[in-house]
């Protein structure tokens, strides 16, 4: 097995995937889900024939950070593994509040469903993945349908949610500056307080490690769902930190931890209901 690499090793090993993504898919860079120039998405995909599953990933940084070319090598894992991957933008704290970064990534999956036929993809297919806060934003458009509906879709034509490492509830956060986040905001803005037996299938993954978003979040999502009947499937991954479950789907962190396999058996798994 591989050990985790030191934080520069780590950093310069995501720098090389990112620079090689593009000569290892093909990527269709700065596609606008919406207006505005914060609105544009990168699509991978592979030389795979027939329609696919399609991955919306979103990915985190405290709600106030990230980008997509930060994550380059999130998307072309997933076309490697024959998905569709779509990473859009969007606009962050301070700019903006929560509202608006949900309304952004509505957006950019409603447009995706729309339009995942173009690029090869199954619109009966679409899988949100996030990232810590593209987590609690994934969670939030599968659990709220007040989000998607805005935007002019619906979770029900969602096959599935993939949460890592998801602060669903503020309680979860550990650093000081991304509770700030939440103080004074809305409770309907915290995905545990949408649990209910209507809504797309879930897989809730977290790392035991996680020194950023208690796990303990993670775990009373599931048992809020589950108190619904709901058949959720949810991963603790002892050892796995906060940072090392987004790069686990990647090669060659994919090695030690089986973060990639369990997120591409459940896109695999995931329809739309009719």
């Amino acid at each position: 097995m591989l050990s985790y690499l030191g934080d520069k090793i780590v950093g310069l090993t995501l720098a090389v995937l990112n620079v090689l993504a593009p000569f290892e898919v093909h990527v269709t860079k700065g596609v606008a889900y919406a207006d505005g120039i914060e609105h544009r998405a990168d699509i991978y995909r592979s030389a795979a024939r027939g329609a696919r599953p399609v991955v919306v990933f979103l990915y985190g940084g405290g709600w106030r950070t990230g980008s997509k070319d930060k994550v380059a090598y999130v998307g072309a894992a997933f076309a490697r593994r024959g998905f569709v991957a779509v990473i859009p933008d969007y606009r962050h704290v301070p700019a903006v509040g929560l509202s608006d970064i949900l309304a952004d990534n509505a957006a950019a999956v409603a447009w995706t469903i729309a339009h995942a036929a173009e690029y090869g993809g199954d619109p009966r297919r679409v899988v949100v993945v996030g990232h810590s806060s593209g987590a609690w934003a994934a969670a939030m458009l599968g659990l709220d349908p007040t989000w998607l509906e805005q935007a002019g879709s619906s979770p029900a034509k969602l096959a599935g949610i993939v949460g890592l490492a998801g602060p669903y509830a503020s309680a979860a956060l550990m650093e000081p500056l991304d509770r700030e986040v939440f103080v004074g905001s809305d409770p309907t803005l915290q995905p545990i307080n949408h649990a209910s037996d209507r809504h797309p299938a879930m897989l809730l993954a977290a790392g035991a490690a996680d020194l950023d978003v208690n796990p303990a979040g993670t775990l009373a999502l599931d048992g809020a769902m589950r108190a619904f009947a709901g058949d959720e499937t949810m991963k603790i991954y002892p050892g796995l930190g906060h940072g090392q479950i987004v790069h686990a789907l990647s090669f060659p962190f994919s090695l030690r931890f089986p973060v990639a396999d369990d997120v591409a058996r459940f896109i695999k798994g995931a329809h739309a209901g009719p």
